[in-house]
């Protein structure tokens, strides 16, 4: 009985501990975008701190995939924290946070997610 109760606060406590390492990691402009936010809207955030992106409509996103299922517009923009553009350089998709909007609002940030999202709708994703 007490092996289980401590296997449980160990498993707690270790769930609690890789939740705010995840959390720290994010970028602080992934952080501060709210669920239901517009696709524009999303983007101005992100392009926070950019220098020089005047030209470019997506900046700060490596990526950007689009999807019809269901009905419904998905559209997945991979957020690269260091501005890097698919082409030019190159991310391992593991170090980059998708950033998921369904008919043009975020309904979810990052590879747990967008991971659930891809399975519920088929949507094949990217090997990280």
């Amino acid at each position: 009985m007490y092996d289980s109760s401590v296997r449980r606060s160990f498993t707690a406590l270790a769930l609690t501990a890789a939740a705010i390492s995840l959390v720290a990691c994010e970028d602080k402009r992934v952080q501060q975008l709210d669920t239901g936010i517009s696709r524009d809207s999303a983007v101005s955030v992100i392009a926070q701190e950019v220098k020089g992106s005047a030209s470019d409509s997506f900046p700060n996103v490596y990526s950007r995939e689009q999807y019809l299922t269901g009905g419904k517009h998905y559209e997945v923009l991979y957020f690269a924290p260091n501005n890097e553009k698919a082409g030019k350089d190159s991310v391992p998709w593991k170090n980059l946070t998708p950033l998921v909007f369904v008919e043009n609002k975020l309904v979810a940030k990052g590879w747990t997610a967008w991971d659930s999202i891809a399975k519920a709708t088929n949507i094949p994703i990217h090997a990280r």
